[in-house]
């Protein structure tokens, strides 16, 4: 009995650092798509974003972002394939992907 044991235990912990990997990965890719609009925004040092969504199976994502200090949000669309910011609501970018 005891030789089952290690092999669960083995493949619990397996499971926990991939998925755990994961959820620190993606709490540190808000941060990331924050620091990309406030470096294309002139004069503004934080953003804050609200409403994500993947879109793209994940390739890509769709949200709010509001510049500190202003009361609008405006929104974005972020693709992580060449890790680019798109901030036109208007572009083909935007409209593809966020459906607007």
């Amino acid at each position: 009995m005891h030789n089952v044991y290690v092999p669960v235990i083995a493949i619990v912990v397996a499971f926990g650092i991939i998925f755990g990997s994961q959820a620190i990965t993606e709490s540190h890719l808000d941060d990331d798509v924050a620091a990309l609009i406030a470096a294309q925004l002139d004069g503004v040092d934080q953003v804050e974003l609200k409403d994500l969504k993947e879109v793209e199976k994940g390739y890509g994502m769709c949200g709010w972002y509001k510049p500190q200090g202003q009361d609008d949000y405006t929104p974005f669309y972020y693709s992580r394939v060449n890790e680019r910011v798109t901030l036109d609501a208007d572009s083909s970018r935007y409209r593809n992907h966020c459906g607007a």
